[in-house]
């Protein structure tokens, strides 16, 4: 007799797998790989896809961070080319670019090729 139970929770990807078999046939015991192959396969494709989400998230959040990053600058260089500015523009000017380090410095910078 064969006795199989298998359970997959996804997202979160727990799995359980208990297999019993005393004096179990081969048709059994290939029916008991088949459910354990086919639930393998499942949790593979949906972790390729979460995956695929996470890069996908990533990249934005890159762009987002450089579009960010050149409008700082751009900023910068209008408030330069505007002359003088108060002590609370430029205080101001610091905070953000300094809140920009601290999401730069969240993401280790890319090795040199």
């Amino acid at each position: 007799m064969l006795a199989a139970l298998a359970k997959s929770k996804l997202p979160g990807m727990e799995l359980t797998v208990h297999v019993h078999m005393h004096e179990a046939d081969k048709a059994e015991i290939l029916h008991a790989i088949h459910l354990l192959r086919k639930l393998i396969m499942t949790s593979q494709a949906q972790l390729a896809s979460d995956l695929q989400a996470v890069a996908t998230q990533i990249a934005k959040i890159g762009a987002e961070t450089t579009a960010l990053l050149t409008k700082i600058t751009d900023l910068e260089a209008a408030l330069a080319a505007g002359g003088v500015t108060t002590a609370e523009v430029d205080a101001a000017l610091q905070a953000l670019k300094d809140q920009a380090k601290v999401v730069d410095d969240m993401v280790p910078d890319a090795p040199a090729p």
